[in-house]
Parts: C-alpha cells; sequence; structure tokens
C-alpha cells in the first residue's frame, strides 16, 4: 500500500516556546502570545509537582483571563506528570490570543509548584484541511 502526503502541502510554520510556571499561590505561568499560532503540545518539566495543566486567556489581548471550558461546560484541564509530551488538537486553542497555563487540581484550585518548572509548547499554525 503506498503512502500518499497531503494534496497541497503548505510549508510548515511550527516553532516552539518556553514558559515558566511560578511558585506563586495561583500557579500561573508567563503570558503567552499566540497570535497567528495555536498550542498543539506541550513538554513538562522533569520535576513537575503533581498537578493538572488547565488554561486562561482571551481571545482579545485584554489584561483579563478567564478560565477555559470545554463546549459540555466542564473546566479544561489535563492530567499529566514530570517526563511526558501532552499533544493537543490544535482546533482546540485555535481563535485564542494570550494564553497561560495554570498548575490545578480539576476542580480548578491552584496547585503551586516546589520551585519554578520550565515547559517547552509546541506551537503551530492552525490550517485546516482542503
Amino acid at each position: 500500500m503506498a503512502a500518499f502526503g497531503p494534496s497541497h502541502p503548505k510549508p510548515s510554520s511550527r516553532t516552539f516556546g518556553t514558559v515558566d510556571i511560578s511558585t506563586g499561590a495561583g500557579g500561573t505561568s508567563d503570558v503567552i502570545n499566540l497570535t497567528g499560532l495555536t498550542l498543539s503540545s506541550i513538554q513538562m518539566s522533569t520535576d513537575w509537582t503533581e498537578a493538572t495543566i488547565g488554561f486562561q486567556g482571551n481571545v482579545d489581548g485584554s489584561t483579563n483571563y478567564y478560565d477555559f471550558y470545554d463546549t459540555t461546560n466542564t473546566l479544561l484541564t489535563y492530567k499529566t506528570t514530570a517526563n511526558h509530551v501532552m499533544v493537543f488538537d490544535p482546533a482546540v486553542f485555535s481563535g485564542v490570543q494570550v494564553l497561560r497555563l495554570v498548575s490545578e487540581t480539576t476542580a480548578g484550585v491552584a496547585v503551586a509548584q516546589g520551585v519554578a518548572r520550565t515547559l517547552k509548547l509546541g506551537l503551530s499554525e492552525y490550517v485546516m484541511a482542503d
């Protein structure tokens, strides 16, 4: 069976960045400006203090941050541990302009990290299939 590539290949716009989640009681990261890109993966710190990853942000670039919920009105969190790469459907974050990650429980209660943790973010251009 032959393998086929995309019918309309486009140059890759993938890139990555890093962000620190602080030891503060709020468990939030620095702000990430996603303009033109979307979050597609997170590489966790090797020393991650057990917690889920949640998200706050907005679509207009303002300084107001809102918790992210899915279409069933459930707080959007992902269970993770140290030394993992989490992969997302980029459509989940399309349209988000600024984002910050939150170390928290599945109920949205902040979990402070023992020391600042550096996470690597996979960022890509969100392009819908033809």
